[in-house]
């Protein structure tokens, strides 16, 4: 299997796995917030994967600037992003914020054939408009407004080019120390951290904590599920340009609809907008795996 086929497969995995993850979360809200089961799902993950990290160990491994990258892909990703997008979704309401956050894939997109010289072709790009499109579809309400301000639009773009830098940086990092358990194992323990000191931004309400009894078991078993989604991402990232895998791993909101149908129709409501954006984000990356395979 080349090198772009596993890219593909185990993007469409990440997905896959992110929509367990979404499915495990949006029943187990009610015994903690979602930073503090961020944060449990990060040190849930961590002695598992420094374990494997460790059996696994090469002496090639010892690269601080592979080291730097992981680090600073978990300080900006798991924690300085997903800050500004709770901020998002606080200040302007689920309507505004969860559309502009779809925007993500155009992001990478952009800083992976400015930082990275990647030429995904017109093919690839469209495919990932359709995604974009697709999610913003998917994500879309008609509920009633709520108060908001203007000054506070920067806040879904500021996490959307947080969460693309950190992808950048894990691409980088794989470049020189191509070990995604490694990475992984960094990159969870640099975002625990910096998830609790930069938790102090959120409200009292969101603030991230350790929890008790009941969040740790629902939220640790979802943190097994998001360890998992995330070495797929880096298995990802490792074998395919990151204008091919963000869009894929993107499509997780099709596979999350899937998956509310079965097991949430009580709490998810299929409507016509979530239809549109299923058939968008389909053929989206119905479009860049044909093209790329």
């Amino acid at each position: 299997m080349t090198d772009t086929a596993l890219a593909v497969l185990f993007a469409i995995g990440n997905a896959f796995t992110v929509s367990f993850l979404n499915l495990f979360v949006r029943r187990a809200k009610r015994h903690a917030n979602a930073a503090t089961g961020v944060l449990i799902g990060l040190l849930v993950g961590l002695p598992f994967m420094a374990g494997a990290a460790f059996c696994f160990w090469e002496p090639g491994w010892w690269n601080w600037k592979a080291w730097a990258l992981f680090a600073a892909s978990g300080a900006v990703g798991p924690s300085i992003a997903r800050v500004f997008y709770f901020l998002a979704i606080h200040r302007l309401g689920v309507p505004r914020a969860i559309p502009l956050l779809s925007t993500m894939p155009i992001a990478a997109a952009a800083m992976g054939i400015i930082f990275l010289g990647e030429r995904p072709g017109p093919a690839v790009l469209a495919g990932t408009v359709l995604v974009v499109l697709g999610c913003m579809a998917i994500t879309s309400q008609r509920a009633g407004d709520a108060p908001w301000s203007r000054r506070d639009m920067w806040l879904p773009f500021a996490s959307v080019a947080a969460f693309t830098l950190s992808h950048v940086w894990r691409k980088v990092g794989l470049s020189l120390v191509p070990s995604p358990v490694l990475g992984l194992t960094v990159m969870s323990a640099a975002g625990a951290l910096c998830l609790w000191l930069f938790g102090g931004l959120l409200t009292k309400e969101q603030r991230p904590g350790l929890g008790g009894r009941g969040a740790w078991r629902v939220y640790g078993v979802a943190g097994l599920f998001n360890g998992g989604s995330v070495l797929l991402h880096f298995y990802a990232l490792q074998h395919g340009d990151l204008t091919v895998v963000i869009p894929l791993a993107s499509t997780a909101p099709f596979f999350s609809l899937v998956l509310s149908w079965i097991f949430l129709r009580d709490l998810e409501p299929v409507t016509g907008w979530i239809v549109a954006g299923t058939v968008l984000v389909v053929l989206g990356g119905a479009l860049i795996t044909w093209r790329v395979l």
